[in-house]
């Protein structure tokens, strides 16, 4: 649709001018000016320049210019106005107006007038096929892109792009914009007037991005740029949304004269170098953003549920559902008591407790394990979920056991219990619709960490089920029968093994193999014979051999073969 602006200065004949949508015109006194008022000199050279977009003219003052642009009496620097509104700089009053409703053409008039405007947008196919046969553009200069993203800040880059672009395709104006027009960085030739770019070319970009669309605008012999004062031509392509989701779309612009605006061929060139630099630069900043979210993702999730995370097409892959798991419960014996009640004490040692975990976690992780949890001096973690791994119970045991000869060593002297058990849980994101975690729910969880807490009455580092037991491979690591145990506050009676390294000492394991069934049993004086064969320091040995005396003296009216525990 066309539009009119009618500048009226006092004692001389009305200017009226034609506009499309998309054009620009510059207002001033000086012969570079578009709408030129040489008799009003309280305007400036180049005082203001128009813009009419999606039916609204937009007004924006030369920063440089001496007087105001007056809206409704009131100085404005920069507005928008309808059909039928006005605005007035000097004694000029400039007013917006839609032309009179044309005539239908007649058939000999050979139907409706040239079009002002030409429009090529280049397809993906030719954006990304060889090109500049004369060399004319510096595709080289595309390699360094991904690397000054990485060094630069945003702003410095976005600048650097803008200049790289100008520079290239000899354009009089480039910039970096965002998809409502905000300037993110721009180049200009020396001494040209600041360009404003279309709205209208900048939406069509990003509906087509990353493939580029060039605008070539026709002007009447002997007159300048309908768009603006010297600018004939323009390219722009933004970054394709799908590259960088959540981010504003980032959109790629130059505009040049008549005089550089070169064959159709150049034309096509300087698309497809605009075009390919809002590519690479989408995919730079997507890889950029997949490191950053990688990197902030394993600050709270282990490495394979980032790595899950990031590769599923949505969370759907990680809701919760039942998997088998190995689950792993470390907890650093006396911490708590050595520390509750005095948050003084837990800072002196808040630096060992962060070098423990850190360890603690490498090694977890080494073992292809999962750390779902930290509980102040606690661990909670897992295998075979999220991803799938047959020998999910010899990698808990065997990190169960490098913790364990670790941990003495990195503390200097400090002791951990470790419980191990295996079966089906509910694994996936349990949480709320704000914030979820990745983690595990069911009767396995709460099990490993009862058996985590009879570590300290046996006085071993790591205890397992006999679900664990039965498939642990003895060239990873050797079971040892501890005895039938009933948890406080559980009605099931539970076979512990302490889990030892391979391939382990053959006489101590028949010495808990035949006290254990001996206990059984209910023979106790033989149960406490065979336990003190075993050296004292042998601490589940050691209470074996006491709660086999203790129930020889007083033994319980009915005997399952089962120690009763009293605390958690």
């Amino acid at each position: 649709m066309a539009f009119l602006i009618k500048a009226e200065f006092p004692g001389e004949p009305p200017i009226t001018k034609e506009l499309s949508e998309g054009a620009h015109l510059v207002i001033g006194r000086a012969n570079q000016a578009t709408l030129r008022i040489p008799e009003d000199l309280e305007m400036s050279r180049l005082h203001a320049e128009i813009l009419v977009d999606g039916g609204l003219l937009v007004i924006r003052r030369n920063p440089e210019s001496t007087n105001p642009v007056y809206r409704d009496g009131r100085p404005v620097d920069e507005f928008a106005i309808s059909v039928g509104e006005s605005f007035r700089i000097g004694q000029t009053k400039f007013t917006f107006m839609a032309p009179p409703r044309p005539a239908p053409p007649s058939p000999a008039a050979g139907g409706c007038a040239p079009a002002h405007v030409e429009i090529m947008t280049m397809s993906a196919k030719d954006l990304y096929s060889m090109g500049d046969p004369g060399g004319r553009l510096k595709y080289s200069d595309l390699l360094e892109v991904p690397e000054i993203l990485r060094k630069r800040d945003r702003k410095d880059f976005y600048a650097h792009i803008a200049r790289l672009v100008r520079g290239s395709t000899d354009g009089t104006f480039a910039c970096v914009v965002t998809e409502e027009g905000k300037v993110l960085g721009e180049d200009t030739v020396s001494g040209a007037m600041r360009y404003h770019p279309s709205l209208t070319l900048i939406r069509k970009a990003c509906s087509q991005a990353p493939q580029p669309t060039v605008y070539s605008w026709a002007r009447p012999e002997g007159e300048l740029a309908t768009r603006q004062a010297g600018l004939d031509w323009a390219v722009c392509a933004a970054c394709a949304s799908a590259q960088v989701p959540h981010e504003p779309a980032v959109v790629f612009y130059v505009a040049g004269s008549q005089g550089t605006a070169g064959s159709e061929t150049l034309q096509r060139e300087r698309a497809r170098f605009v075009g390919l630099i809002a590519d690479m630069v989408g995919r730079s900043i997507a890889m950029d953003r997949l490191t950053t979210w990688e990197g902030r993702l394993e600050r709270f999730f282990a490495g394979p549920v980032v790595n899950k995370i990031l590769s599923s097409p949505d969370l759907r892959d990680i809701e919760p559902k039942v998997s088998v798991s190995t689950v792993m419960f470390f907890d650093i014996r006396g911490f708590s008591k050595r520390t509750e009640e005095n948050n003084e004490i837990i800072l002196q040692y808040i630096g060992e407790l962060k070098a423990a975990m850190t360890a603690m976690t490498a090694i977890i992780m080494d073992e292809q394990g999962v750390v779902l949890q930290y509980m102040g001096d606690g661990i909670l973690a897992c295998w075979n979920v999220p991803f799938e791994d047959m020998t999910h119970i010899d990698l808990a045991c065997r990190a169960a056991l490098r913790m364990a000869e670790a941990f003495s060593r990195q503390t200097g002297g400090w002791r951990c219990g470790i419980g191990l058990h295996t079966g089906e849980v509910v694994a996936g994101a349990i949480g709320s619709e704000q914030v979820f975690a990745y983690g595990l729910l069911g009767a396995v969880v709460n099990l490993a960490s009862r058996v985590e807490g009879i570590t300290k009455t046996l006085g071993v580092s790591v205890l397992a089920t006999e679900d664990v037991a039965a498939k642990l491979s003895q060239a990873v690591a050797v079971a040892v029968p501890v005895g039938r145990f009933r948890p406080a506050g559980m009605a099931a009676a539970i076979d512990l093994f302490e889990v030892t390294p391979s391939p382990g000492d053959p006489e101590r394991l028949e010495v808990f193999r035949s006290g254990a069934a001996a206990l059984k049993k209910g023979d106790w004086g033989e149960s406490a014979m065979i336990f003190g064969s075993l050296p004292g320091e042998d601490k589940p040995a050691a209470y074996l051999r006491s709660v086999a005396e203790k129930l020889s003296k007083d033994p319980p009216a009915h005997w399952e073969g089962v120690i009763e525990l009293s605390q958690k």
